[in-house]
């Protein structure tokens, strides 16, 4: 987990409070908690010395169904060599 390196300074942020429950049932199926995300993407726009994201990231709609098939193992692709998903990956990209 992220640990700031000097000493902590509280920040109050007001948020809607829909979008904090959703951005925590996100970053909760990803391992984080809010506090962690804030501290990670600030501690990105001080690394970058700019706004830290290239380009909107997508989460897929249901990340606890991506998470439960890829522990179960379902509705995977499989590769058979680094060129194959390489080709996909160039692939999929063409399609969107």
């Amino acid at each position: 987990m992220f640990k700031p390196k000097n000493k902590s300074a509280r920040i109050n942020v007001q948020v809607d409070k829909k979008t904090k429950e959703e951005a925590q049932r996100i970053y909760a199926a990803l391992g984080l908690n809010l506090s962690t995300a804030v501290n990670m993407f600030l501690a990105q726009t001080v690394i970058n010395n700019s706004w830290p994201l290239d380009k909107p990231t997508l989460i897929p709609d249901d990340v606890d169904e991506a998470r439960t098939d890829a522990l179960h193992n379902r509705n995977l692709t499989q590769f058979d060599s680094i060129q194959q998903l390489k080709d996909h990956i160039n692939t999929d990209r063409d399609t969107h």
